[in-house]
Protein backbone atom coordinates (compact mmCIF):
# COMPACT_ATOMS: atom_id res chain seq x y z
CA UNK A 1 0.00 0.00 0.00
CA UNK A 2 1.60 3.26 -1.10
CA UNK A 3 1.89 6.01 1.48
CA UNK A 4 -0.25 8.30 2.44
CA UNK A 5 -0.65 11.48 4.79
CA UNK A 6 -3.90 14.26 6.15
CA UNK A 7 -4.18 17.06 3.24
CA UNK A 8 -2.66 19.96 4.34
CA UNK A 9 0.27 22.10 3.92
CA UNK A 10 3.36 21.00 3.17
CA UNK A 11 5.98 20.94 5.66
CA UNK A 12 3.89 22.41 8.34
CA UNK A 13 2.21 20.30 10.44
CA UNK A 14 0.65 20.48 14.01
CA UNK A 15 0.81 17.07 14.86
CA UNK A 16 3.48 15.39 17.07
CA UNK A 17 6.24 14.00 15.95
CA UNK A 18 7.55 10.20 15.99
CA UNK A 19 10.38 9.93 18.58
CA UNK A 20 10.80 6.59 18.82
CA UNK A 21 14.19 5.71 17.95
CA UNK A 22 16.68 5.80 20.88
CA UNK A 23 13.97 6.54 23.93
CA UNK A 24 11.76 4.71 25.89
CA UNK A 25 8.50 6.36 24.50
CA UNK A 26 6.59 4.03 21.94
CA UNK A 27 4.16 6.64 21.01
CA UNK A 28 3.86 9.93 18.79
CA UNK A 29 5.30 12.72 21.01
CA UNK A 30 6.72 16.11 20.74
CA UNK A 31 10.35 16.90 20.26
CA UNK A 32 11.84 17.32 23.52
CA UNK A 33 13.07 21.12 24.67
CA UNK A 34 13.15 23.25 27.52
CA UNK A 35 9.55 23.60 29.21
CA UNK A 36 7.37 26.66 28.63
CA UNK A 37 9.21 27.76 25.39
CA UNK A 38 7.87 26.79 22.09
CA UNK A 39 11.05 27.11 19.71
CA UNK A 40 8.31 24.88 16.97
CA UNK A 41 6.56 27.13 14.37
CA UNK A 42 3.15 25.23 13.43
CA UNK A 43 0.48 26.29 10.79
CA UNK A 44 -1.60 27.82 13.09
CA UNK A 45 1.12 29.79 14.68
CA UNK A 46 2.64 32.61 12.71
CA UNK A 47 6.19 33.74 12.84
CA UNK A 48 7.27 36.42 16.01
CA UNK A 49 6.15 39.65 15.35
CA UNK A 50 8.59 42.34 14.62
CA UNK A 51 10.41 44.64 17.37
CA UNK A 52 7.82 47.32 16.81
CA UNK A 53 4.76 44.93 17.40
CA UNK A 54 6.11 43.27 20.31
CA UNK A 55 7.27 46.71 22.43
CA UNK A 56 4.41 48.80 23.71
CA UNK A 57 5.32 53.07 24.02
CA UNK A 58 3.91 54.69 27.25
CA UNK A 59 4.31 58.67 26.37
CA UNK A 60 5.21 59.15 29.50
CA UNK A 61 8.23 56.75 28.99
CA UNK A 62 9.07 58.05 26.08
CA UNK A 63 8.74 61.86 27.66
CA UNK A 64 10.82 61.52 30.39
CA UNK A 65 13.61 59.22 28.56
CA UNK A 66 13.67 61.80 25.94
CA UNK A 67 13.75 64.97 28.31
CA UNK A 68 16.56 63.39 30.67
CA UNK A 69 19.11 62.50 28.02
CA UNK A 70 18.37 66.63 26.98
CA UNK A 71 20.47 67.18 30.25
CA UNK A 72 22.71 63.91 31.10
CA UNK A 73 24.31 63.52 27.49
CA UNK A 74 26.30 67.25 27.28
CA UNK A 75 27.61 66.65 30.85
CA UNK A 76 28.95 62.63 30.16
CA UNK A 77 30.97 64.60 27.78
CA UNK A 78 32.28 66.38 30.51
CA UNK A 79 32.29 63.56 32.77
CA UNK A 80 34.39 62.00 30.15
CA UNK A 81 37.27 65.00 29.98
CA UNK A 82 36.88 64.73 34.22
CA UNK A 83 38.33 61.30 34.43
CA UNK A 84 41.36 61.98 32.02
CA UNK A 85 42.03 65.06 34.17
CA UNK A 86 41.76 62.79 36.92
CA UNK A 87 44.36 60.10 35.81
CA UNK A 88 46.73 62.81 34.73
CA UNK A 89 46.41 64.34 38.12
CA UNK A 90 47.53 61.03 39.17
CA UNK A 91 50.75 60.52 37.52
CA UNK A 92 51.66 63.86 38.85
CA UNK A 93 50.97 62.74 42.56
CA UNK A 94 53.03 60.01 42.14
CA UNK A 95 55.76 61.83 41.04
CA UNK A 96 55.30 63.80 43.95
CA UNK A 97 55.08 61.09 46.34
CA UNK A 98 58.57 59.74 45.23
CA UNK A 99 59.67 63.16 45.44
CA UNK A 100 58.88 63.16 49.09
CA UNK A 101 59.80 60.01 49.68
CA UNK A 102 63.54 61.13 48.41
CA UNK A 103 63.56 63.45 50.96
CA UNK A 104 65.72 66.47 49.01
CA UNK A 105 63.23 68.36 46.48
CA UNK A 106 65.32 71.49 44.86
CA UNK A 107 63.35 74.69 44.16
CA UNK A 108 63.26 74.02 40.42
CA UNK A 109 61.27 70.44 40.94
CA UNK A 110 58.87 72.21 43.66
CA UNK A 111 58.11 74.71 41.01
CA UNK A 112 57.61 72.85 38.01
CA UNK A 113 55.06 70.11 39.66
CA UNK A 114 53.29 73.35 40.68
CA UNK A 115 53.15 74.77 36.58
CA UNK A 116 52.58 71.24 35.76
CA UNK A 117 49.39 71.02 37.43
CA UNK A 118 48.15 74.44 36.38
CA UNK A 119 49.14 73.32 32.87
CA UNK A 120 46.58 70.41 33.11
CA UNK A 121 43.94 72.15 34.03
CA UNK A 122 44.04 74.44 31.56
CA UNK A 123 44.65 72.11 29.25
CA UNK A 124 42.06 69.62 29.76
CA UNK A 125 39.48 72.92 31.03
CA UNK A 126 39.62 73.80 26.77
CA UNK A 127 37.50 70.67 25.50
CA UNK A 128 34.66 70.97 27.80
CA UNK A 129 31.27 72.14 27.21
CA UNK A 130 30.22 75.88 28.39
CA UNK A 131 28.41 74.42 31.58
CA UNK A 132 31.45 72.78 32.50
CA UNK A 133 33.35 75.10 31.75
CA UNK A 134 31.71 77.75 33.73
CA UNK A 135 31.33 74.99 36.57
CA UNK A 136 34.99 74.58 36.69
CA UNK A 137 35.48 78.38 36.36
CA UNK A 138 33.65 78.81 39.62
CA UNK A 139 35.73 76.08 41.45
CA UNK A 140 39.32 77.00 40.44
CA UNK A 141 38.93 80.75 38.35
CA UNK A 142 41.84 80.21 35.25
CA UNK A 143 42.77 83.55 35.87
CA UNK A 144 43.32 82.94 39.87
CA UNK A 145 45.43 79.78 39.19
CA UNK A 146 48.09 79.04 42.44
CA UNK A 147 51.88 79.72 41.87
CA UNK A 148 54.56 77.95 43.48
CA UNK A 149 55.16 80.71 46.25
CA UNK A 150 51.54 81.11 46.77
CA UNK A 151 50.66 77.52 47.65
CA UNK A 152 53.78 77.64 49.69
CA UNK A 153 52.56 80.49 51.96
CA UNK A 154 49.44 79.00 52.16
CA UNK A 155 50.27 75.60 53.34
CA UNK A 156 53.42 76.27 55.12
CA UNK A 157 55.83 74.07 53.58
CA UNK A 158 57.03 71.87 50.86
CA UNK A 159 55.84 68.69 52.14
CA UNK A 160 51.66 69.96 52.33
CA UNK A 161 51.88 71.32 48.72
CA UNK A 162 53.20 68.23 47.61
CA UNK A 163 50.55 65.93 49.51
CA UNK A 164 48.20 67.40 47.50
CA UNK A 165 49.51 68.75 44.47
CA UNK A 166 47.67 65.73 42.46
CA UNK A 167 44.53 65.36 44.22
CA UNK A 168 41.46 66.32 43.08
CA UNK A 169 37.81 67.31 44.26
CA UNK A 170 35.94 63.75 45.59
CA UNK A 171 32.21 65.44 45.48
CA UNK A 172 32.75 66.60 42.07
CA UNK A 173 34.69 62.88 41.02
CA UNK A 174 31.04 61.89 42.37
CA UNK A 175 29.28 63.69 40.30
CA UNK A 176 30.88 63.13 37.23
CA UNK A 177 30.76 59.77 37.94
CA UNK A 178 27.18 59.43 37.74
CA UNK A 179 27.02 61.48 34.62
CA UNK A 180 29.57 59.44 33.21
CA UNK A 181 27.24 56.14 33.74
CA UNK A 182 23.84 57.53 33.20
CA UNK A 183 24.44 59.69 29.89
CA UNK A 184 25.67 57.50 27.68
CA UNK A 185 22.94 54.46 28.70
CA UNK A 186 20.25 57.13 28.29
CA UNK A 187 21.36 58.34 25.15
CA UNK A 188 21.79 54.72 23.66
CA UNK A 189 17.84 54.20 24.82
CA UNK A 190 16.92 57.84 23.68
CA UNK A 191 17.70 56.58 19.93
CA UNK A 192 16.22 53.01 20.26
CA UNK A 193 13.07 54.70 21.34
CA UNK A 194 13.44 57.10 18.98
CA UNK A 195 14.14 55.02 16.50
CA UNK A 196 10.71 52.74 17.08
CA UNK A 197 8.70 55.38 17.24
CA UNK A 198 9.71 56.15 13.14
CA UNK A 199 9.31 51.99 12.90
CA UNK A 200 5.69 52.14 14.04
CA UNK A 201 4.88 54.71 12.21
CA UNK A 202 2.83 53.76 8.72
CA UNK A 203 4.71 53.37 5.98
CA UNK A 204 3.49 56.34 3.79
CA UNK A 205 4.08 58.77 6.92
CA UNK A 206 7.69 57.12 7.91
CA UNK A 207 9.28 59.82 5.95
CA UNK A 208 7.77 62.75 8.23
CA UNK A 209 8.11 60.89 11.22
CA UNK A 210 11.88 60.15 10.81
CA UNK A 211 12.37 64.04 9.99
CA UNK A 212 10.04 65.05 13.00
CA UNK A 213 11.84 62.41 15.70
CA UNK A 214 15.54 62.92 14.45
CA UNK A 215 15.41 66.60 13.87
CA UNK A 216 14.05 66.88 17.71
CA UNK A 217 16.61 64.61 19.21
CA UNK A 218 19.20 66.85 17.48
CA UNK A 219 17.95 70.35 18.76
CA UNK A 220 17.03 69.00 22.09
CA UNK A 221 20.59 67.60 22.96
CA UNK A 222 21.91 71.04 21.49
CA UNK A 223 19.19 72.95 24.01
CA UNK A 224 20.70 70.82 26.26
CA UNK A 225 23.83 72.15 26.28
CA UNK A 226 23.03 75.62 26.15
CA UNK A 227 20.01 75.42 28.78
CA UNK A 228 22.71 73.45 31.17
CA UNK A 229 25.23 76.62 30.41
CA UNK A 230 22.26 79.20 31.06
CA UNK A 231 20.48 77.41 33.91
CA UNK A 232 24.53 77.22 35.95
CA UNK A 233 25.10 80.94 35.19
CA UNK A 234 21.47 81.97 36.87
CA UNK A 235 21.53 80.01 39.83
CA UNK A 236 25.25 80.29 40.87
CA UNK A 237 24.57 84.31 40.52
CA UNK A 238 22.25 83.87 42.82
CA UNK A 239 25.17 82.62 45.56
CA UNK A 240 27.67 85.48 44.04
CA UNK A 241 27.24 88.37 41.30
CA UNK A 242 30.68 87.85 39.99
CA UNK A 243 30.61 84.14 39.72
CA UNK A 244 34.10 83.52 39.72
CA UNK A 245 34.34 85.95 43.22
CA UNK A 246 32.27 83.86 45.46
CA UNK A 247 30.35 85.81 48.17
CA UNK A 248 28.95 82.96 50.10
CA UNK A 249 31.91 80.62 49.60
CA UNK A 250 32.73 78.52 46.19
CA UNK A 251 31.28 74.95 47.08
CA UNK A 252 27.95 76.89 47.57
CA UNK A 253 28.04 78.39 44.34
CA UNK A 254 29.20 75.82 42.55
CA UNK A 255 26.21 73.54 44.04
CA UNK A 256 24.01 75.99 42.97
CA UNK A 257 25.69 75.76 39.15
CA UNK A 258 25.13 72.03 38.85
CA UNK A 259 21.46 72.28 40.38
CA UNK A 260 20.74 74.87 37.57
CA UNK A 261 22.83 73.11 34.79
CA UNK A 262 20.74 70.16 35.41
CA UNK A 263 17.64 72.11 35.32
CA UNK A 264 18.12 74.39 32.61
CA UNK A 265 19.02 70.77 30.82
CA UNK A 266 15.96 70.00 31.21
CA UNK A 267 14.04 72.49 30.22
CA UNK A 268 15.41 74.31 27.55
CA UNK A 269 16.50 70.72 26.05
CA UNK A 270 12.82 69.79 26.00
CA UNK A 271 12.04 72.98 24.33
CA UNK A 272 15.10 72.49 21.85
CA UNK A 273 13.30 69.18 20.79
CA UNK A 274 9.71 70.24 20.57
CA UNK A 275 11.16 72.89 18.26
CA UNK A 276 12.82 70.75 16.53
CA UNK A 277 9.91 68.52 15.40
CA UNK A 278 8.48 71.70 14.49
CA UNK A 279 11.25 72.77 12.32
CA UNK A 280 12.25 68.97 11.17
CA UNK A 281 8.38 68.35 9.87
CA UNK A 282 8.29 71.71 8.10
CA UNK A 283 11.45 71.40 6.21
CA UNK A 284 10.38 67.51 5.57
CA UNK A 285 7.10 68.86 4.06
CA UNK A 286 9.15 71.44 1.88
CA UNK A 287 11.57 69.42 0.51
CA UNK A 288 8.61 66.41 -0.30
CA UNK A 289 5.92 69.12 -1.78
CA UNK A 290 8.27 71.67 -3.75
CA UNK A 291 8.12 71.83 -7.40
CA UNK A 292 10.36 74.25 -9.83
CA UNK A 293 8.05 75.95 -12.13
Amino acid sequence: MAGSRKPGQVGCSDEPRDLDDGTMVRELSPQPGPMGMDYGYTCASSRPSSLTQQVLLSPVFRETVQITDDMTAPMAWDSYWRTAYDRADRVLQAQADKLLKRGNITRLEFDELVKARNTLVREFREPLSPFGKQYSEILKPITRLPQPSELLNKKGSVEAVLESVGKTRTTVNRLSMAFRVAGPALLVLDITVTTLVVMKAPPEQRGRVSATEYTGLGFGLAGGVGGAWAGCVTLAALGSPSLVLPIVGEVTEGALCAVGGILGGLGVGWVGRETGKVAGEAVYDFVTTFRWE
